[in-house]
């Protein structure tokens, strides 16, 4: 059986992001986001406001460029 390899974080750069809008956000991907100084898996999905992230708690969240709309997003990783 061959080995499975492990799990490869990209970094997501925040601030390319305009407001609610992220032009490196996939819908098919798998991301870990630090938010407020806690780590969560999850993805995206895109909704009328922007991209909403299904990883935080049950109600998810809306992604905002650290800045903006008092956004307490500190990091984000593609799962490879």
């Amino acid at each position: 059986m061959a080995k499975k390899k492990p799990p490869v974080l990209v970094p997501v750069d925040l601030m390319r992001g305009e407001e609610s809008n992220h032009p490196d956000i996939n819908t098919r991907s798998q991301y870990l986001a630090k938010i407020d100084g806690q780590y969560f898996a999850g993805q995206f999905s895109k909704v009328w406001f922007g991209w909403n992230f299904d990883g935080w708690h049950d109600v998810g969240l809306q992604l905002d460029k650290p800045g903006t709309n008092s956004s307490e997003w500190q990091a984000l990783w593609e799962i490879k």
